[in-house]
């Protein structure tokens, strides 16, 4: 009996140690939408379906790994075609890996909350993609907890916990609201001005998080690490102020008497 208690517990430390952090910045950005605020079925499902989409992302970005050198065979021909300097591998993967991420999180809200009659104003664009980004970084955080719980012990386990909740959970905030923001400034816009925002949005969103993750795979000790997730929280201020002025969108073609 105690054996099973033993082999449980750690993935009961995982889950609460990626998931409650998540649910503290979930708690913050649905403040930010008080006056008109989203389902909590609707919302629960966008977090959930956030977590869930993990699962299908990892994947995916094992088989960019195993096709690294075919994709590199590609890059650097482009690259010579156009008397460019071809880039690095890490940065290619970086990449491509950011694009998974970003692009799952933004199909996670198109299937969930997009054709729903709940999504009708533009914050809910910046909301959505955020509760879904957050349900994804819980679980890419508690797999990473449970791996160094298994591995390592529960101070390193400890210690990245509070530098993911600092900076990994902030960069998937900011890089989805970088993406809701673009779409929310398109909302009452023709589908091809949409789709022309979605697209700059999530090039944006890729480029910001494979930013960071090069960032970090070069930081060493503690002070530069927190010079990489200096920015992102700055950034944070800039998305608060962002979606005032997102919530001021008038939909021009609502008759007004």
């Amino acid at each position: 009996m105690a054996e099973t208690t033993f082999s449980i517990n750690p993935f009961l430390i995982a889950f609460a140690g990626g998931v409650l952090p998540a649910l503290v910045w979930l708690w913050f950005w649905l403040k930010q939408d008080r006056e008109n605020p989203e389902p909590r079925g609707l919302i629960t499902l966008s977090f959930v379906a956030g977590m869930a989409v993990v699962f299908f992302v990892l994947p995916v970005q094992k088989l960019i790994v195993t096709l690294m050198p075919f994709i590199m065979d590609g890059v650097d021909l482009l690259a010579t075609k156009f008397a460019l300097v071809p880039p690095v591998e890490e940065t290619v993967q970086a990449i491509l890996w950011s694009f998974t991420e970003e692009f799952g999180v933004f199909a996670t809200v198109f299937l969930v909350a997009y054709h729903t009659r709940h999504f009708n104003e533009p914050v809910d664009a910046i909301i959505y993609l955020i509760t879904a980004a957050l349900g994804f970084a819980a679980m890419e955080n508690a797999l990473y907890i449970l791996k160094d719980l298994l591995d390592g012990g529960g101070l390193l386990a400890l210690l990245d916990s509070n530098f993911r909740f600092i900076g990994a959970t902030t960069l998937h905030i900011v890089s989805a609201a970088i993406l809701g923001v673009a779409f929310a400034f398109a909302f009452y816009s023709k589908f091809w001005i949409q789709f022309i925002a979605g697209l700059v949005g999530i090039t944006l969103a890729t480029l910001l998080h494979a930013y960071f993750n090069l960032s970090i795979m070069n930081a060493y000790g503690t002070f530069s690490t927190l010079a990489v997730f200096a920015p992102f929280w700055g950034a944070i201020i800039g998305i608060i102020i962002l979606i005032e002025v997102v919530k001021h969108i008038k939909n021009p073609n609502k008759i007004t008497l």
